[in-house]
């Protein structure tokens, strides 16, 4: 039976056997993705935390609006009144200080803090934001050209349905999404029903290489 010491050995050539998503961070320094990521969606820091502890990578952006939303405009247990935000706010913050300046807390929505990362810069993003279809796709469009060829896009609750956590549809959203770009989306193995899904960018086209003089 496979040992956790055998399956990351084949974290460098697929992404395809991560049990769970604390392994992350184990996969991202076995395929030596050392520079900047991003957590969307981060409530009170946990995995944000998680990440800043196994990972050896250079900077995590943690982003998040703590923000409440009408219940009639947002179905979902996330959104809670803007005092237990805050709550979250304060929690995220202090869990994070330890790690200096290897960590940054933007409280800003994912849209407004996009154009501030410039293309292809990041070598990883974890969405864990809103689980409505519209919002999951509107997040993968903002987000996607912002990781480097060879970084990994991945995100939380890749599920769909009416439940009693709210109106889910990454599951949907992030397939139809990497469907139209003939990419393969895996997903962890262990973490039922809140699965992680993952996608592995690839290299541009041969033709959209410029060649060295």
């Amino acid at each position: 039976m496979p040992t956790i010491l055998d399956i990351r050995d084949s974290y460098r050539s697929t992404i395809a056997f991560l049990p769970t998503r604390t392994e992350l961070p184990v996969l991202l320094n076995e395929r030596q993705l050392f520079g900047c990521g991003v957590e969307i969606g981060v409530k009170e820091g946990e995995f944000s935390a998680i990440l800043l502890t196994y990972w050896r990578g250079r900077h995590l952006i943690s982003i998040d609006p703590w923000l409440e939303d009408a219940p009639d405009a947002y179905v979902d247990i996330a959104n809670v009144p803007q005092s237990q935000h805050e709550h979250f706010y304060s929690s995220a913050r202090a869990r994070l200080e330890p790690f200096g300046n290897r960590s940054t807390i933007w409280r800003m929505t994912a849209n407004e803090a996009a154009p501030r990362i410039p293309c292809h810069s990041l070598d990883f993003v974890y969405i864990d934001a809103r689980h409505d279809f519209d919002s999951v796709l509107e997040d993968l469009d903002a987000w996607y050209d912002k990781v480097r060829p060879g970084g990994i896009i991945a995100g939380h609750d890749y599920l769909d349905g009416n439940l009693p956590a709210g109106d889910f549809g990454v599951k949907s959203a992030v397939d139809a999404y990497f469907l139209a770009k003939s990419l393969p989306v895996c997903c962890t193995l262990l973490d039922q029903p809140w699965l992680s899904w993952l996608v592995e960018v690839p290299p541009p086209p041969a033709s959209n290489v410029v060649p060295h003089i």
